[in-house]
This record gives C-alpha cells, structure tokens and sequence, in this order.
C-alpha cells in the first residue's frame, strides 16, 4: 500500500491534506435495501476501508475524496467507436487537455473524463463536425442552437442524455481521444463524510453512500463503489480531505448539540455520537457531564433511517437525548418532512439553541432545495421566538450564527 497519483490527472487533488492512497476495503454492507411500495428508492451502502498502514489523524465529520473510474462497459464502447481498441493501452506521448505523456487512452477514458457529466451547447455543436452523417450532423447543431433551447432542456437537461447517449443516436459521430480531452470535463475526487470514531478503530474509516435505484440513476463514483463489493480484494484511491468546522471533538463533549439530517447524511452524525460515547467509556474528557445531543431526521421511511437500530441504543443510554424521526413516503408517519418535526418542537428548538453553548449543525443536500426549505423552517422559528416582524430579520439572525459558528451547514467544497 503506497502512495499514488497516478490514477488521475490531478497531482494535486481538491482540499486534499495527504497524499492519495490505494486502500483495501475491508467490508461492505448492505445498510438498506430499496423498498417495497416506493417506501424508498435506494439502495444505502456503508464500506469499511483498512487504514491501518496510512497512520492517518482524523476526527468525526472529516471527510475523504475518493478517486472514481468510469464503468468498463462506457470505456469499451467509446474504445469502439473511436476505433482505438487495438492501440488502447499504448502510452499517447503528445499532450492535449489532461492528456499526458506515459498515459494510455484506456486510462484518459476511465480514470480522467467525466464521461457523463451534462453536455454544454457548444460541445453538441462541436461535436457535430465529427459525424460522417449530414443529418446526424444538423441534428447536433439544432441541438446546440437557441432557438431549440427547449429541446436542449428536455433532452440534456431534464432527461441527463450523456456523450454516450449522444453517441448511441449518432453512430456515424467518431470524435478523436483529442477532442474529448479538450471539451470534457475531468473527473473528479468525490468527497464522503467519515462515519465513524477514531476512538473505535483508528485504523479504520467508514462512509456510507446511496445507489439510486430510478432515473437518472447512481452516479459513477456509487456505481464504482458498489461494483467493488463483487471483486476479490477490492480497493479504492482515497485521500484524507482538509478539515473544516464540521465536527465533533472532546471540546464538544460538554457542550449542546441540535443535528438535523437527510437520508445519507446521517452518516457523520452517527460519528459523532459514537465519539461522544467513547468519550464518555474512556473518561477522556475534563468535563464530567456530556452535553445535550438532539437529533431530527428525515428519510423515506423507518426503515431507510441508517442506523436506526444503534440511535435507539444511544438514547436509551443518554447518548442521544432526544430523537425525532420524520418519513416522507410513510402514510402513518407523526411527520412526513423534518421540517414539520422541527415546527412541533419549536419552542423547545428555540430555548435549547439560545443556550451559549449549542450549535447546530445540518447535512442534507449540500445548500440545495432541502437545505433551504429546513432554513426556512429554522427562521421560523427565530422569528417566533424572537418576536421578529420580518422573516429576513431572522435569516440574518441565522446567518450570524454561521460567521460565529453555533450553525455549521455541511458543504462540501
């Protein structure tokens, strides 16, 4: 087990604080499977990674980058269709794009072009110059022009037609290795919140991660992911990312926390926690008495909340002080979004985070419409116990609490 770049391109990969890493995996688990009667659409997978020989230093919340590779079916039939099978694995000694000397074009197919990543227009119209059939051709350009601006939208936008795609309805279209170098984004490290408590199993990193079982369907780096658990000593590129101000440490021990989480991200919160309870078994904090946990969580249904099993342990052991569940897809759910469970708690909400030592801390979407919605709700309720006139007043009390850290939003940069 040694260091390497060279899988990707980057030699410098992003936020990165170690090297990258080729790690075993030392097992995988099928957490959740996808349910009966659209209860949920997932697939949620926790892996285990053998760090034991990296003597790497990390805490709850820290998070990897792993390095993804594009599937061998997308490799073999691009290889086709670029007429490059029988010189695929000899080294390409010019240098185009992330092109480099000592690479092959099997390797710049999968390991370095996001080979379905969304289609810009002006990719479509270049790419039509590379059809020997005039229609195909036009349609290409069409596609890229403003005035099917709608097409575009329904056809790249909403329905996620790939290169691949694009290529299957064009046979005639053979881009040169070239040309995709250049136009193609790369393909990039995917970060994973870690899962797990150093004070466990230093030598070990857990994360978890969905496969979407609808369209557009998982993404490369979870398809990747999932495929490994079929190999025989399966491994992954990985690198130790920066730490950030999302965690959990023995300073937090005594202090107050509210965790709000969706679906997956509940996997640093189960970190957290079980951090907080090694803390509290090997007496390692100063402080005797650990601090208020709070945790609300939204899934598709009980049983797609991750972990579950283990939450209902730390709260029947005070590790978890208070536990709110809310399941979208479930007809006899108290609550069907968390937004709704943290509206019925409002006022309890209010008087807990206005204490000096609570902070909040929230993983869902990653800023999107979910992390929005449960920002509104948030405001909300500042407003309400604030006795605020304007909702915004209220935003701007919460943004506050994000430049002095008692809200801490999980984004990965």
């Amino acid at each position: 087990m040694v260091p390497s770049d060279k899988h990707n391109h980057c030699s410098k990969h992003p936020f990165a604080r170690s090297q990258v890493f080729n790690v075993p995996i030392k097992k995988s688990e099928l957490l959740v499977i996808s349910g009966a009667e659209g209860t949920n659409n997932k697939n949620i997978i926790k892996i285990t990674l053998n760090t034991k020989e990296l003597g790497l230093e990390w805490e709850p919340g820290d998070t990897i980058g792993i390095l993804p590779t594009n599937s061998d079916k997308d490799v073999e039939f691009l290889l086709n269709r670029l007429d490059a099978l029988a010189s695929a694995d000899y080294e390409i000694l010019s240098n185009a794009g992330p092109l480099t000397s000592g690479c092959s074009v099997r390797q710049i197919l999968r390991d370095r072009l996001s080979l379905r990543s969304i289609l810009k227009k002006q990719f479509l119209s270049a790419l039509g110059d590379y059809c020997g059939d005039n229609e195909e051709k036009m349609f290409l350009k069409c596609l890229s022009s403003k005035e099917a601006t709608s097409i575009y939208n329904e056809l790249i936008i909403n329905k996620r037609l790939t290169l691949l795609d694009i290529l299957k309805i064009c046979p005639s279209c053979k881009p040169p290795i070239e040309f995709l170098s250049k136009h193609l984004p790369s393909l990039l490290a995917r970060p994973y919140s870690i899962a797990n408590s150093p004070l466990v199993n230093s030598n070990e990193i857990s994360i978890v991660f969905s496969l979407l079982n609808e369209k557009p369907g998982p993404g490369v780096t979870t398809s990747m992911l999932s495929k490994k658990s079929e190999e025989n000593n399966p491994s992954v590129f990985m690198y130790l990312r920066e730490s950030n101000t999302f965690r959990y440490t023995i300073e937090d021990y005594g202090k107050n926390q509210i965790f709000i989480a969706i679906g997956t991200g509940l996997a640093p919160f189960l970190g957290f926690l079980q951090h907080k309870e090694e803390i509290k078994k090997q007496s390692l904090s100063k402080t005797e008495a650990p601090g208020q946990s709070w945790l609300f969580v939204g899934a598709t249904s009980e049983e797609a909340v991750i972990g579950r099993d283990q939450l209902l342990k730390w709260q029947s052991l005070n590790v978890l002080n208070k536990f709110v569940e809310a399941h979208s897809r479930c007809q006899t759910s108290v609550f069907k979004y968390v937004q709704d469970a943290l509206m019925k708690y409002s006022h309890e909400i209010f008087e807990f985070l206005m204490t000096s030592d609570a902070t909040l801390y929230l993983c869902a979407d990653g800023g999107g419409e979910i992390t929005k919605s449960i920002e509104g709700a948030l405001a909300d309720i500042i407003k309400n116990g604030m006795h605020l006139q304007e909702v915004n007043e209220a935003m701007q009390v919460l943004k506050e609490f994000k430049t002095n850290g008692k809200y801490k939003l999980d984004l990965w940069l």
